[in-house]
């Protein structure tokens, strides 16, 4: 069933999303998969595009409900990361409020209207325009050893390079689905792949195949999946890099490189061509992402670190 959803909140009332639920055979769990929170992270919204034609309801048990582009303000807009509508990045709004704005009801709609009663939530992202993406997924860590070991799986899931577990102190404040939805103590992934506002094949396959492991995972379909290639490195926090000083950044790694606490990642220069500042590593750890525009204001995000978590 393919139709236009809309959701309760008068404030949201102007906006229709598009909206694809496919209802299996069988009874069973249910799954629903989002894109488009950043729009122009087009490789995860084709995946979702693609995953509607996927599922078989013959061969499906439970029901898969597809939302392709959630962030329609900004559709035709190609605002990097905000809601046009508020300035706010719904990707950290999670589980909103509501007596916020047009974001923060859009986080509580996603999370008390369309996915109530879903067994997971996932949500697909990676590479805006100025930006390139490793592959890796996202779960909450709440400290509760069972609900964390079912999150840690729905991750592994996709075949990362990295599967980062948030730390529990996320939970403090608004943030990703992951975090938002453990504190309800429910179940949502992001998976992470792209650059530069491109459909790259690769990175649609890895969220279409991270998606459909999913559904074997929790017992909807029952198809092989693909063998995983990918290391899948486990990580328990993220370190956001900024820009030491203004100018143009120019980077030693990529997303997925290891690095060394202190290394040198990059330097910027000034229009001259002159060194201004050197950019070291504040960890060992991995790579997630990096900006790839060059030009940085002091104080701005260059790049992201995954630390690992210690050897068992």
């Amino acid at each position: 069933m393919k139709d236009l959803m809309r959701f309760s909140h008068p404030k949201l009332a102007d906006f229709a999303w598009p909206h694809c639920e496919i209802r299996g055979a069988r009874p069973g769990p249910r799954l629903c998969i989002s894109a488009g929170v950043h729009v122009n992270e087009v490789s995860a919204i084709e995946a979702a595009v693609r995953l509607q034609k996927l599922f078989r309801p013959q061969a499906l048990a439970g029901s898969v409900s597809i939302i392709p582009l959630l962030n329609q303000p900004a559709r035709f807009h190609y605002s990097e990361y905000v809601c046009p509508l508020d300035g706010k990045n719904i990707n950290f709004t999670f589980p909103g409020r509501p007596d916020g704005t047009f974001s923060d009801l859009l986080c509580q709609a996603v999370m008390n209207e369309w996915t109530a009663g879903a067994d997971c939530y996932v949500d697909l992202h990676g590479g805006d325009l100025r930006e390139n993406v490793c592959r890796y997924s996202i779960y909450q860590r709440t400290g509760d050893e069972a609900f964390d070991a079912h999150a840690r799986a729905l991750a592994r899931c996709f075949d990362a390079q990295v599967i980062l577990g948030l730390p529990p102190a996320s939970m403090l404040h608004p943030g990703r689905p992951p975090t938002g939805f453990a504190r309800d103590g429910r179940y949502a992934v992001m998976s992470e792949a792209g650059s530069h506002g491109l459909v790259e094949e690769s990175c649609v396959e890895f969220h279409v195949n991270g998606v459909l492991n999913i559904a074997r995972y929790l017992g909807m379909i029952d198809e092989p999946s693909e063998p995983f290639r990918n290391t899948r490195n486990a990580c328990n926090d993220n370190i956001w890099v900024e820009a030491p000083a203004d100018g143009e950044f120019f980077a030693n790694i990529e997303p997925g490189d290891r690095v060394a606490r202190n290394q040198l990642l990059g330097g910027v220069r000034d229009l001259f061509g002159e060194p201004v500042a050197e950019l070291r590593s504040p960890a060992d750890g991995i790579v997630l992402w990096r900006m790839t525009h060059p030009t940085l204001r002091k104080g701005m995000w260059a790049l992201a670190i995954a630390t690992e978590e210690p050897a068992v």
